[in-house]
């Protein structure tokens, strides 16, 4: 159990989240993790079961329940 963030030192709280997994070049988000989650800057932590189950996602894939279409940006076009 993570109770302080070790980034900033906040407090943090359990809460379901949604992770963000690169496979390759391949962005997948699973949703409804449960992580420690920093009350002031929003860092998350995964307990030892918790990414175990996400390694085992990543080693093995089941069927995507939905796809959504993501945006991609350059940095460079917001300056001018």
């Amino acid at each position: 159990m993570v109770t302080r963030c070790y980034l900033c030192g906040g407090p943090t709280e359990r809460r379901l989240v949604t992770a963000e997994n690169w496979w390759g070049e391949a962005l997948a988000l699973i949703e409804e993790v449960p992580a420690w989650v920093c009350q002031d800057c929003g860092e998350q932590y995964f307990d030892a079961p918790t990414s175990r189950q996400l390694d085992r996602l990543r080693a093995a894939p089941p069927p995507a329940r939905k796809t959504v279409a993501v945006p991609v940006y350059a940095f460079a076009d917001a300056a001018s």
